[in-house]
């Protein structure tokens, strides 16, 4: 068995029984193709591909603005859709396949194929949406009794008879829609947002200590599922009352917490998330567009012009990128801010106590990547064999080499490591299988495989209950 193999058996074996805690958002995702039919359904807007989408969208002209505005920049986006438009798609439009979706359900899933052993909460759980999830006897989902959490095999639970659906337009470099060509193999998500999504979890949330006290790690997500309707005191209230719950569920230890980031057309649902949520992660997971957001929601300048995927690749954007991180994670204050871009993984951090670990992890997370880009699913360890077929990106290596010599630094068989920066080429797969949710599969699999790499643990020992 060579190294790489050898590495990847070591890496799924330290998830075993891995307990991490999951919320909050998951839903269906349907995906459609970007294409004739599609266009046949959709209103022609008075400008393809010029005008960002508005938010929320409430017709069938808003939503091919969002589409066409999507493929002529090249990187994905999303926008909430009204709940009356919501039921107009769902009632109208047939998708060519559905999968579990939300970043908290993308994750489940991912942690349950290799082994891990998730709790995860999310809002509504239909018996269309639990039989989305590949392992649902793997889940436990938590439960509040007289005060007290318990868990349930999530195979054995509903809570709700409406899903959550998210509508995913899914296209190639080159495809078309009202004369507009995509720039990148990327996609748009209509996203609903039913009122539920409030970051209020009732007893669960003044308990929340005691899913902290029997997990290593937390991935958190859906922030961004807000809207002016839904919630009564505004932003601000919902977002810091989150917060609290954040805290409260690492008060019992110190608990790693990772934040994985969204973009929103809405700023002041952003600049609500900056301010309350962003601070209180260990990691935050971002990629190239939804950094650029951040950088300028923060108000920060860097000297270079921001990459964009409007333009052909250079190597020399990893300095940019390393520079926008650094600045960004000091004026968070976080440990870690963590960046999945199409040639490279690149961490950003405060004084890493072992380098060594996020390397392995931003390696791992490549693997993982590009088996869910081949594949379009990871069902089992066996399938991340799928990832070292695929070499790592020669652009991902010379860009990397570059930043190691601005840090004067070496790059180690393409990778760089030092207690305050970490990069690792990633492997591209150049037809995807699909492209929803790889870059929640990086945030989840670095950051599981180095939480398990640095926690001292038996595996199998947790007693959840």
């Amino acid at each position: 068995m060579d190294d790489a193999h050898a590495r990847l058996e070591a890496d799924v074996a330290a998830l075993e029984e891995l307990p991490v805690f999951v919320a909050y958002n998951a839903n269906v995702d349907a995906i459609v193709r970007v294409d004739e039919e599609l266009a046949s359904y959709l209103d022609r807007p008075p400008e393809p591909g010029a005008h960002p989408p508005p938010s929320p969208l409430a017709s069938k002209r808003e939503l091919a603005t969002a589409i066409t505005h999507t493929m002529a920049a090249g990187h994905g986006d999303e926008a909430a859709m009204t709940d009356e438009f919501a039921a107009t798609l769902e009632s109208e439009l047939r998708p060519d396949s559905q999968q579990l979706g939300g970043q908290a359900g993308i994750m489940t899933n991912l942690l349950t194929a290799l082994g891990a052993a998730p709790i995860t909460f999310t809002y509504l759980v239909s018996e269309r949406q639990r039989s989305m999830f590949e392992h649902p006897d793997a889940v436990r989902y938590p439960i509040v009794e007289d005060g007290k959490v318990s868990y349930v095999p999530l195979e054995a639970f509903t809570n709700a008879d409406r899903t959550k659906i998210n509508w995913v337009f899914e296209f190639r470099a080159g495809d078309e829609l009202f004369g507009v060509r995509a720039a990148a193999d990327t996609r748009f998500i209509a996203a609903s947002r039913p009122p539920e999504f409030d970051l209020v979890a009732g007893d669960l949330d003044e308990t929340i200590d005691q899913v902290g006290a029997v997990v290593d790690g937390a991935l958190l997500a859906g922030y961004h599922n807000l809207t002016p309707d839904h919630v009564e005191e505004g932003y601000e209230e919902a977002h810091r009352h989150a917060r609290d719950v954040l805290r409260r569920l690492r008060s019992g230890d110190d608990l790693d917490v990772h934040i994985e980031y969204a973009v929103t057309q809405d700023e002041e649902l952003r600049a609500s998330m900056y301010e309350w949520i962003l601070p209180e992660a260990d990691v935050i997971g971002v990629d190239t567009h939804e950094l650029t957001l951040l950088h300028e929601d923060a108000g920060l300048e860097v000297a270079d012009e921001e990459p964009t995927e409007e333009t052909p690749f250079e190597v020399s954007e990893i300095l940019t990128h390393y520079r926008m991180l650094a600045a960004l994670r000091e004026e968070l204050g976080v440990d870690a801010i963590q960046l999945h871009a199409m040639a490279y993984h690149l961490a950003v951090m405060d004084a890493h106590p072992e380098p060594e670990a996020a390397r392995r992890g931003l390696e791992f997370a490549a693997v993982t990547a590009a088996t869910k880009a081949a594949r379009g699913e990871i069902t089992a360890p066996e399938d991340l064999e799928t990832g070292l077929e695929y070499e790592p990106s020669t652009q991902g290596r010379e860009a990397i080499e570059l930043l190691a010599d601005h840090v004067e630094k070496s790059a180690e068989d393409g990778t760089l490591y030092t207690p305050t920066v970490a990069a690792c080429p990633n492997r591209v797969v150049d037809e995807p299988a699909g492209t929803v949710g790889i870059g929640d599969i990086v945030s989840c699999s670095s950051f599981i495989l180095e939480l398990a790499l640095l926690t001292d643990r038996d595996p199998g020992s947790e007693e959840l209950g």
